[in-house]
């Protein structure tokens, strides 16, 4: 598009972890190889750039990629991309960030991470009804999620910022197990060089949320109207003074 190939959608994912444990006993695995948390987060990333790259007719407009570092440290990697942006913050629509994923299999709800904040959750319920799902609340919001990943610093900039993840009715198992599987893998695995590839996956899951992805990325690419914060929402100010300096200094 000649006007809004000059905004653009960011995907981020953060692509590290906490590299080598210091407390491992000898013969342990010391190793956090991130396998869910996150490389399976960078490889959604990635597969939607495909699809992107794979489309016969741009979206309207552009579409950026990152693979960010530290987030586990602080989210220094995504501090320092907000603050090094290759275009000014005015110009990024959103901000669409995939950390961890799910391994369970295919669901019928999608979980939203600081549901009520933008319109996005629009949008992703929209793309969700199309997949035969519904939206539901953040199930632990008392944790701040939305402030503990990459697309906290997006949105302190002003930049609404997409962040779900599978939901927890997953299709073919009894009512609750998804959620139980949820809680045993955070219990044993979270954060542990134990976070490894298993024959267990069920990548159909994984695959249903970077659809997901994709979709809501792109119906953001393609409507003339900017995603906009919840009236009243913390970072709505912060947006509508960028917006009216158009992405001055200092962004």
């Amino acid at each position: 598009d000649p006007r809004l190939s000059e905004q653009a959608v960011i995907y981020t994912a953060h692509h590290d972890h906490l590299g080598v444990s210091t407390t491992a006993k000898k013969g342990e695995d010391a190793i956090y190889n991130g396998a869910l948390d996150n490389a399976l987060g960078t490889a959604s990333v990635l597969a939607v750039a495909k699809a992107f790259a794979g489309l016969d007719t741009p979206p309207r407009r552009s579409i950026l990629f990152a693979a960010v570092a530290a987030e586990e440290q602080g989210l220094l990697g995504s501090r320092f991309l907000a603050e090094h942006l290759p275009v000014p913050s005015a110009r990024l629509a959103a901000n669409v960030n995939i950390d961890a994923g799910n391994i369970w299999g295919p669901t019928r709800d999608v979980a939203v991470v600081g549901h009520g904040k933008s319109d996005l959750d629009q949008v992703i319920a929209e793309v969700a009804r199309i997949q035969g799902r519904v939206v539901v609340p953040d199930p632990s919001p008392e944790s701040g999620g939305f402030y503990r990943s990459d697309q906290f610093n997006f949105a302190r900039i002003g930049v609404p910022a997409a962040y779900f993840s599978g939901g927890s009715d997953v299709i073919g198992k009894p009512e609750g197990w998804g959620a139980e599987q949820e809680t045993a893998w955070r219990t044993a695995h979270y954060h542990q060089p134990s976070d490894e590839l298993g024959p267990d996956w069920d990548f159909r899951g994984a695959v249903q949320d970077a659809q997901l992805a994709f979709l809501v990325g792109f119906r953001v690419a393609q409507r003339t109207q900017l995603p906009a914060w919840t009236p009243g929402d913390e970072f709505e100010a912060i947006r509508k003074q960028d917006l009216r300096e158009g992405g001055a200094a200092g962004r």
